[in-house]
Parts: structure tokens; sequence; C-alpha cells
């Protein structure tokens, strides 16, 4: 397979990469090489262990054996040439090298999307025919299903390769993405291209509508199969075998119909490369997390290749869970109308508050700027948490029923873990404006454009979904816990997990990796951010401009401060089991406190926001 001879021999490409950002290159190169560790590591990890353990000679992990292979090649394609050009100013790459890796990332993508779907036929199979599951299920057929993929991914890839190669390119072109994409490459083409995009349109289309089809019949018959049983139990247990699937699917699927399930575009560009880091890079880490590390036979299996015994729990009156008890804050009943009136005083200023700074911004027009666009998101999401946890604890203050059902114990959790993290992004997002505003103040509104707002802000949102997700789909996996009583005032997930009977040691190492990794990485944005904005006003000269300075940054360091030291005490360690009062009190400070002082702190030392509401209530007054 050879180059067209209207390709000249020296044609190479410069992959932009991140370079719009130099002074977040070392930062993201010491982030996606933790993420491509983990990948490496998790998948390989993965393979090995289904390799060694006879229990896992099963048709569901011999395609999840496969599928962890996909990940780790399809991410080794992309995320080394991506870390070499982090750190060096060499982004160049060569014609054929630029061609072999867009066929072989062409390759695992559309063999990783057949993959999902016959691990949903698979399911399909698992629970609505489990008698004959291995017999229908046979090697042979296992067989047909993984090498079915890996062939149409071949003949997929090669088609459009070949038509690749029939295009015109000379000298040096610049594609700005951080790997060898097919429209970006097609949009650097001297020929016409119209054939090229038709048939990415064609495979496209054909594929994700192929195995989309095959994903959502093989669930419809599930669910069908699902409601028809009588046991509630068994209902959950069939349901939380599809968990994990499931999220993977939604994840993949939603970022590859967004980018590719569509002729070409040449706008949003940076928007399609933020969503090609997530399918390329993350999502390969994220799928032995979700299918494997949750998984009871895979943690046995590396129990014993660490040597870690790990007692077996025996009877304990375990039961499945229909509803839990919250304990609260306290059980002496004089404190009631005492603490009842803290809590809906608190809540009801931490509604006003918020709502009215996130109306405010809205119709005050010297307010529409990217510093206060992330503060109206601030507000809604502290309102949404607050609302999550506070309406519950008052209710409970008033009724001697402190009950909360199954569901809606996990909707509470995910809610909660959602609005939080969002927040920890978003504060971390804000510093960056602060850093932008101050240390590069005449290109500010130009840099911090309204298209970078609203992905930094949809990425924080979508961040902290896809964590919540994880947790929640792990910690549906609990069935049977030694007591319904949860010495809590809400669903938090550690006083969850130290009543569950099964080994919850992943569940627990996860929410410390998580929790560790979302609180190493937003912390480093936040000190080197301030950092920089040190250095800068130590550089000028007027001790006005030094005092204005740090005035813009002190509403933002009080509220870090307050939050993320509260977090840190809390969050950054494996959990203990039991929920110290000291630990209670900490969380009621940041669940309720924080979302009602982030408003006043950002009101009462901000002169923009007391001058637009002094302006907005003399329209009121004199209208």
């Amino acid at each position: 397979m050879m180059p067209s001879d209207r390709n000249e021999s020296g044609t190479t490409f410069t992959l932009l990469g991140f370079s719009g950002a130099p002074e977040m290159q070392v930062l993201l190169f010491v982030i996606f090489l933790g993420v491509y560790t983990v990948t490496v590591v998790g998948n390989i990890g993965i393979i090995v262990i289904i390799k060694i353990n006879p229990k896992l000679h099963t048709p569901m992990y011999f395609f999840l054996s496969h599928l962890s292979f996909v990940d780790f090649c399809y991410s080794s394609i992309i995320a080394p040439k991506m870390l070499v050009n982090l750190v060096l100013k060499d982004k160049t790459i060569s014609f054929s090298r630029c061609i072999t890796q867009f066929f072989f990332f062409s390759i695992f993508v559309v063999t990783e999307a057949f993959l999902l779907a016959a691990m949903a036929y698979d399911r399909f199979v698992a629970i609505c025919d489990p008698l004959l599951y291995t017999i229908t299920m046979s090697e042979k057929l296992c067989l047909v299903l993984v090498v079915g993929p890996y062939a149409w991914g071949i003949a997929c890839s090669l088609i459009l390769t070949c038509s690749t190669l029939q295009l015109s390119f000379h000298g040096s072109n610049i594609i700005n993405h951080f790997f060898c994409e097919f429209s970006s490459l097609l949009s650097l083409s001297l020929s016409d291209t119209q054939i090229n995009q038709l048939l990415v349109f064609i495979f496209s289309t054909f594929n994700a509508i192929g195995t989309l089809l095959i994903i959502l019949l093989s669930y419809g018959f599930i669910v069908v199969n699902i409601l028809k049983m009588r046991s509630a139990s068994g209902r959950c247990k069939a349901f939380s075998t599809c968990a994990s699937h499931l999220t993977a699917i939604t994840i993949f699927y939603g970022i590859i119909l967004f980018l590719y399930c569509v002729p070409n575009s040449k706008s949003s560009r940076h928007t399609v490369k933020v969503a090609s880091v997530f399918y390329t890079v993350v999502i390969p880490m994220l799928n032995p997390l979700i299918y494997s590390l949750r998984n009871k036979d895979v943690k046995d299996t590396v129990n014993k290749i660490m040597s870690f015994k790990i007692g077996h729990m025996g009877e304990q009156n375990c039961t499945t869970v229909m509803e839990f008890t919250l304990l609260g804050l306290s059980d002496v009943p004089e404190l009631r109308p005492v603490l009842f009136l803290v809590f809906l005083v608190i809540y009801g200023v931490t509604v006003l508050a918020n709502l009215g700074m996130t109306a405010l911004i809205q119709v005050s027009s010297q307010l529409h700027t990217p510093m206060y666009f992330f503060l109206s998101h601030l507000s809604f999401v502290d309102f949404c948490y607050s609302s999550v946890i506070i309406p519950k604890i008052l209710a409970n203050i008033l009724n001697n029923d402190k009950t909360i059902s199954f569901l809606a114990c996990r909707i509470q959790f995910y809610l909660f873990c959602t609005c939080v993290i969002t927040e920890v992004f978003l504060l971390a997002v804000m510093a960056y404006d602060r850093f932008v505003a101050i240390c590069n103040p005449l290109l500010y509104m130009i840099i911090m454009s309204w298209r970078l707002q609203v992905e930094l802000v949809s990425l924080c949102y979508l961040c902290a979904s896809v964590c919540s997700l994880i947790h929640l789909c792990l910690a549906i996996e609990v069935q049977s816990y030694k007591s319904n009583v949860i010495n809590h005032f809400f669903c938090d997930l550690s006083p969850l997990l130290s009543l569950a009977c099964s080994d919850v040691t992943m569940n627990e190492m996860l929410l410390f990796i998580v929790a560790t990794f979302n609180e190493t990485i937003t912390i480093v944005i936040i000190l080197t951010s301030y950092l920089f904005i040190l250095i800068t006003i130590l550089r000028m000269r007027s001790a006005e401009g030094r005092r204005k300075a740090f005035s813009t940054c002190a509403s933002h360091l009080t509220a870090i401060t307050i939050f993320h030291g509260t977090i840190l005490s809390i969050y950054c360690r494996p959990t203990s089991g039991n929920i110290r009062d000291a630990d209670k009190v900490a969380t009621v400070f940041y669940t309720v406190v924080i979302p009602m002082l982030n408003p006043l702190i950002y009101s009462l030392r901000n002169k923009d926001v007391k001058e637009a509401l002094r302006k907005c209530v003399s329209s009121r007054m004199y209208s």
C-alpha cells in the first residue's frame, strides 16, 4: 500500500495538540501520563487475571479480555505520541506514520463498538435463557462474535485508509488535533474529498445504528424478562449485572455519535478535541474499572496474586434492604426545634442568596463576564446540592419516621456526588480564569471566549456525572447489609459501605482514588494558577495595582480554602467504616453551611456585585 504519487515523499503533518495553552503543557503531561499508566496496568491486568483464573473462563470474561486488549491497543496508538508532543517542541509526524496511526486507530474503535454489541447479546442470553446459556454461547459462537468485529474493523479501516491514500498532500500541513484524525486529514487535502466524507458518513452511521440496534433489542428483551421476575432481589441482581455495560456504552456511544455520525464540520474544533480526549484516552482507563474491579471473582483473583488474605464474612443476619433509617445529627428530643430552626434559616438564606446571585448575573449586563458566568454556575451547584440534602434533614427532624427508600437513597447519593465534584472542578476553573485575567489582561476576553467558557463548565458537569455514575454502579452491586441504620444525616457512600455484608475493599479504594485524583488535579491547577498570579502581582510597581489584584482573588481564595479544607479532612483517605461525630459535623459544614457562605463571600466582598444589586433595587423602586 503506497501513497499516491501526488504526495511528496517529504510530506509531514504538525499536530497542534494542546499547544494553544503552553502554560498548561507540564500539567497536561502529568495528567495524561497518569491516565495512560492506569490504562496499561488496568487493561493488561484484567487480561492476565482472566487467563489465570479458571472461574473466569466464561463467555462474559472472554469478551471482556478482548475489550481490555482493544482498549489497551487504541490508547497506546494515541497516548504515547500525545505525551511526546507535550514535551518536545517538534510536533511533526511523517505522512506514512500519520496514515499508519489512523489505520490502526480506526480498526480498534470499530472493533470496540461491535464488541460492546456482542457483550449486550451475551447479557441477553444469560438473563433471558440462563439454563441454555453455556450451550447457546458455545466456544465456536464466542469465537465468531470476537473474530467478526476484528475482521469488520480491519475492512472498514482498510477502505478508509485506501481512500485517504488517493488524496494529495504537499509539504508541511498543520492538523488542529492531537492525532491523525480522519476529518482533520480531509480538511488539509488539495483533492476533492466528497467521496471520502461520504464513505466515513456511511460507515459511521452503519456501525453506530447496527450496534445500537443490537444493544437496544438485547436490553429491550432483558427489561421485559426482568419485569416478569417475582423476586425483588432477583430483579436487583439481574439489573446489576448489566449496570457496568450500560455505563460503558452510554459514555462511548454518546461521544462517538457526537463526533462522527454527521459529515465533518470545520467549526468547534476545540470541542471536538476535548471530546476526542475523552474517548481515546479516558474511556480505555475507565472500562477496566467499570467492568471488572467491582466484580467479586476478579477481586478474589487479585487478592490471591497479591497474597493478601481477606477473611470472608460469615453469616451475619444479612438481608436485602428495601429502605434505610437515617439517624441524623442528634437523638436528643429537646434539640429538635433548635436544629430545625437553624437549618431552616440556613436553607432559606442559601436558596435566596444563590438564586439571587444567579438572577442578578443574568439581568445585569455589567456582570456578563467570564468570572461571573462561572460564579452563576457555582451558585446553581450550591443551590442544587444543598437542596438535595437539607429538605430531608428538616423532614427527619420533624418526623419520627426517618426512613428513606433504597432508590431514593441511591438518587440522593448520585445527585450529591455529582454536585460536589462539579463544584470542585468549577473552583479550579475559576482559579484559571483569575490567572488569565491578572497575568494576561489585554487578551483576557479573547482567551476566555464564550466557547471556552461553555466547554470548561460542560467538562466540569461531565466529569462529575461520570465519577458519580461509577460510584453508583459499584454501590448498586452491594446486595445485602448487616443493618439498615445509617449513622448519618444523608446517604453518603462511606456509611453505606460500612453496613455492607460483602467485601467492599474495591469500593473503598476506588472512593479513595477518585477523591484523591480529583483533589490533586484541581489543587494543582489552583496552586499553579495562584503561583503565576503571585509572581505577576509582585512584579507590579503600583501598590494600588497590587491591592486591586489581590482583592479580586480574595473571595475565591476564601471559598477554596473553606471548601477544600473540609473535603480533604473527610474524603481523601480510605473509609474507616464508622462515621465519627467530627466527620458528621464537618460534613454538615460543607453540605449545609458552605452553600450559604459562597454567595455571601462573593457578594459582600465584591464591588461589582454590590453596585449591580444597588442598580437593580433602584430601578425597581423608581420603575
